[in-house]
This record gives structure tokens, sequence and C-alpha cells, in this order.
């Protein structure tokens, strides 16, 4: 190789060794918006977990409650129909 095609190889290189960097520079920025978006979305999602887990417990409450007067209506039309 001459000395011409040395310094086009040269350059080449260090044309692609920039482009590498500005890339990986592009890429981490990527990866860390990436990463502050997972942690709001678990944030997010832990603040709903909790919301569930109220409703959730006023749920059975309800279906304790509703339970217990089948068992007491239930009660009182069998002993209605036993008085016959």
């Amino acid at each position: 190789m001459n000395k011409v095609d040395i310094e086009k190889w040269r350059l080449n290189v260090d044309s692609r060794l920039e482009e590498l960097t500005v890339n990986n520079a592009k890429q981490s920025s990527e990866v860390s918006h990436i990463k502050e978006t997972t942690d709001e979305i678990k944030s997010l999602v832990k603040e709903q977990n909790g919301r569930v887990r109220v409703l959730e417990s006023s749920v059975s409450k309800i279906q304790g409650v509703g339970s217990m007067f089948v068992v007491v209506f239930g009660s009182l039309i069998s002993w209605l129909f036993k008085g016959e």
C-alpha cells in the first residue's frame, strides 16, 4: 500500500470510530430512558396492586355479609315451612 491508501484507510477508521462513539452515546441514553420508564411503570403497578388489594378485601366483606343474610333468610324460610 502506498502512503495515499494508508491515509484513506486511517481516515476511514477514524470516521468509523467516531460513528461508534456517537452510536454508543445514543444507545446509553436510550437505555437510561428505558430504565427510567421501567421504574415509573413499576411504581404505578405497585400503586394499582394496593388499590386492588383494598377492593378485594371490600368484596370479601360484602360476600361474607351476603352469605350471612342467605343463611338467616334460608333458616327463616325453612322454619316457616316446617311449622305447617
